[in-house]
């Protein structure tokens, strides 16, 4: 069975899971309190990421943090491929305050404009 079948039994203990485990155990619980057998938890250790997604689990994953950051940059240099030339059109959609703050920082960057060099991640 490929990894990204969800196994029902699993998928049906998983959505019966209680993840906020006690403070110094392993042990999940169901729903209504029950502690896992070891059975179950054996089961629940084996569910693969994509079960886990499927239940509605937050996984920790650290190089999802990563990859969100490179791609946080690379989407605004996007963006600023297509609005720092049509800058003006952003302006009916602004707030007074932010009017004045882009302004601001426009001002700012032309004046050290000749500083910057490429975008580096």
């Amino acid at each position: 069975m490929p990894a990204s079948t969800p196994r029902p039994h699993i998928m049906a203990l998983l959505f019966d899971t209680d993840f906020n485990r006690p403070s110094g155990t392993r042990t999940f619980r169901h729903l209504d309190g029950r502690p896992f057998t070891d059975e179950e938890q054996a089961l629940a250790d084996d569910a693969t990421l994509e079960e886990l997604q499927a239940a509605g689990v937050h996984v920790h994953n650290p190089e999802a943090g990563v990859e969100a950051q490179a791609a946080t940059y690379q989407m605004a240099d996007l963006l600023f491929k297509y609005v720092l030339p049509h800058r003006e059109a952003l302006i009916p959609f602004m707030t007074h305050e932010d009017m004045l703050e882009y302004g601001r920082l426009e001002t700012v960057i032309a004046a050290g404009a000749h500083l910057l060099g490429p975008h580096e991640d």
